[in-house]
């Protein structure tokens, strides 16, 4: 009895300098992780940029072509061209959405820059990106937002890619009918929805779908579930502009994506 009681206050002893020691090294340790990822996050924050010069000059080139700025372009050749330049405009959306990711993640500095700007600006600016796709689609875009809803006050580079790529979610998942856009003042925010009619998704994978690393989850087929980076993203993104996405899914399919966007302050 008496070598229990002793062998009691050692065993507590030797538990809490165990306990002391790891945070200790833990906080030696962070430092030294914050330096290294910062350090990663600035070298693949600068090759996103090297990436991204000759993918602008490629971009210019065949606006330049389909403008005929170096000589008249056949109706077949710049059909081809445009076709290509959108493709050169969506990866240049994804070099914007990894460059984001790095900066969230690894450098954790992420700024974002807003500007006041009609609704209906944002989506007409998404849109035009995507003429060739929304053209050549087994299915209508219907757009019925108001062109009376006030400004809202977000970073309209973002928001436009955010648009374009909730647009391309929503073509890629679509299992019938036309996509709709609609908007409304909401709250003290200008909601922009999206709706569709995809395979029907339980609440818990539609709010997993939302997670920044959705994306990276195991699962047992090779067909991604998701467009870009993912929906993730694009709600962090909206969030930091005072706004949110929001994904529901019925049980029949019936699919809603709504990015709320603040009111503008001026």
């Amino acid at each position: 009895m008496g070598s229990f009681n002793l062998e009691l206050p050692c065993l507590l002893a030797f538990a809490a300098g165990l306990v002391l020691g790891m945070a200790l090294a833990a906080a030696l340790a962070w430092p030294l992780v914050r330096r290294s990822r910062n350090r990663l996050g600035r070298f693949l924050a600068n090759t996103i940029h090297e990436i991204n010069a000759p993918i602008t000059a490629a971009n210019i080139t065949l606006l330049n072509l389909l403008n005929g700025t170096f000589g008249e372009v056949g109706a077949e050749h710049a059909r081809w061209l445009d076709m290509t330049r959108e493709q050169f405009c969506r990866l240049n959306a994804l070099m914007g959405e990894l460059y984001d990711f790095v900066h969230l993640t690894l450098k954790q500095d992420l700024v974002v820059y807003p500007e006041s700007v009609l609704p209906s600006v944002l989506i007409d600016e998404a849109l035009a990106e995507l003429k060739r796709s929304m053209a050549q689609a087994p299915f209508a875009l219907q757009c019925a937002v108001p062109t009376d809803l006030p400004k809202v006050w977000v970073d309209r580079s973002r928001t436009v890619r955010s648009l374009t790529t909730l647009f391309l979610y929503a073509r890629k998942f679509r299992a019938a009918g036309d996509l709709r856009f609609t908007g409304e003042r909401r709250n003290g925010a200008v909601a922009l929805r999206l709706e569709y009619y995809g395979q029907p998704l339980s609440h818990e994978e539609t709010q997993r779908s939302l997670e920044v690393l959705y994306p990276a989850r195991r699962r047992s087929g090779h067909t991604l579930n998701t467009v870009g980076l993912g929906l993730g993203l694009l709600r962090v993104l909206a969030r930091r502009q005072g706004g949110n996405l929001d994904f529901q899914v019925s049980s029949d399919g019936r699919s809603v994506l709504t990015l709320l966007l603040p009111l503008s302050k001026r």
